[in-house]
């Protein structure tokens, strides 16, 4: 009978260290740790809390090369970094994103001025990266403002854009009027206010780099502090004057959004007319403004789309996809398309898929705008030496099929 002691089920030997034989008394590379993809989480629990492992760390960093490419995205779903392979090596940068990771946890305020070059280029990494480029820029002193503005800025104009906002609370009040006005970050003004930033607020109205949805958000705050404050819905000085620029704006929502707000004061000089336009581009122009407006009326406000519209009335034609139809229905070729016209009399006219024709209306083509799901078509006729919307054709577009 054998003893449990001696029951090599019972009583196993400790499993072999993966670092057996290193000295950490002195130098070490990361050769020497030989991590790879199947095992680089054993190696690095090994791995002793000794100087020689912050400078383990340094070296991993300032030896860069962590994008790791990820697989397209398929019908506009967002993709992840991958992992690496079981056989990767420290020269597969997928491999190397995880040992960063683990080198950017090591890294104290001391070690900092020997990796700002490497959280710099970690910085600068596009989506889908994003927990490394957080992690590089939170290893960054919040004490050292200047610092961590810096490396914002750099993952902002990388596209990293969520996680740029998401990291700004640690900065005060000067520094996020520096990231919203000299940065173009527009969740600083989450975290500022009209009341007490209102130049920063107005010059967020005019700055065509911040996204749409900042703008108008300055805009109303302004609006909206104005009004607590004197009691009375009227448009200061100052800020009509930046209403006015943004009436002007190259962003279609931006512009539609000053001329509404100056028409909901009963200040109509700036609603969205036709243009005595004699070119489609002119055309397209106004129609995006236009659209925006519409999205943005009352129930009670007339519709400048009835200037674009000729006494005659509007086709509208649509043109539906179905992927299962085999049967030509309206003679086009096509078995998977029916296209019906209606005509809609002048007084009647609205525009049809208002929210996707805007989506649209920022992806054009001369006079063909498209969205995921559709394809808008404008067509203009000379009415008087210049020109009017007689047909919208609005196209479904194939399902986005995955392989």
């Amino acid at each position: 009978m054998v003893h449990h002691l001696d029951d090599p089920d019972v009583n196993r030997p400790p499993p072999q260290k993966l670092l057996a034989g290193i000295d950490w008394n002195g130098p070490v590379t990361w050769e020497q740790i030989a991590p790879t993809g199947a095992d680089f989480e054993d190696r690095l629990d090994e791995i002793p809390d000794v100087p020689a492992a912050d400078e383990l760390a340094v070296a991993m960093l300032t030896g860069g090369n962590f994008a790791c490419p990820a697989p397209p995205s398929v019908c506009g779903a967002p993709v992840d970094v991958p992992s690496p392979a079981p056989t990767a090596t420290l020269a597969d940068p997928c491999l190397r994103r995880l040992l960063a990771l683990w080198s950017l946890s090591r890294i104290d305020d001391d070690l900092v001025p020997r990796v700002r070059d490497a959280l710099e280029a970690i910085a600068a990494l596009p989506p889908p990266e994003s927990q490394l480029v957080a992690t590089a820029i939170k290893a960054m002193p919040e004490a050292d403002q200047d610092g961590r503005l810096e490396l914002l800025g750099i993952a902002w104009q990388a596209g990293q854009h969520e996680v740029a906002n998401g990291l700004l609370s640690g900065l005060d009040d000067a520094h996020l009027i520096t990231a919203l006005t000299r940065l173009h970050i527009d969740g600083a003004l989450d975290l500022l206010t009209a009341e007490q930033q209102r130049k920063a607020f107005l010059s967020a109205i005019t700055d065509e780099q911040l996204a749409t949805a900042a703008r108008i958000s300055a805009m109303t705050e302004v609006a909206s502090t104005d009004v607590v404050a004197t009691g009375k819905d009227k448009l200061a000085p100052d800020l009509a004057k930046a209403l006015i620029a943004a009436t002007k704006s190259a962003d279609c929502a931006t512009a539609a959004a000053a001329a509404h707000m100056f028409e909901a004061h009963g200040d109509h000089r700036f609603g969205p007319k036709r243009p005595h336009a004699h070119t489609t581009a002119a055309m397209m122009r106004a129609m995006c403004v236009l659209a925006s407006y519409e999205q943005l009326q009352r129930a009670d406000e007339p519709s400048y789309l009835l200037g674009y519209v000729p006494a005659s009335g509007l086709d509208i034609v649509r043109v539906t996809y179905d992927p299962y139809s085999d049967v030509d229905t309206d003679g086009d070729g096509d078995p998977h398309t029916t296209r019906t016209t209606e005509h809609v009399a002048r007084d009647e006219v609205v525009l049809p898929e208002l929210e996707d024709m805007i989506r649209a209306l920022h992806h054009c083509q001369g006079a063909v705008c498209t969205s995921d799901e559709r394809e808008f078509r404008f067509v203009y006729k000379p009415q008087g030496g210049e020109l009017i919307l007689s047909r919208i054709e609005v196209i479904e577009r194939p399902p986005c099929r995955t392989p």
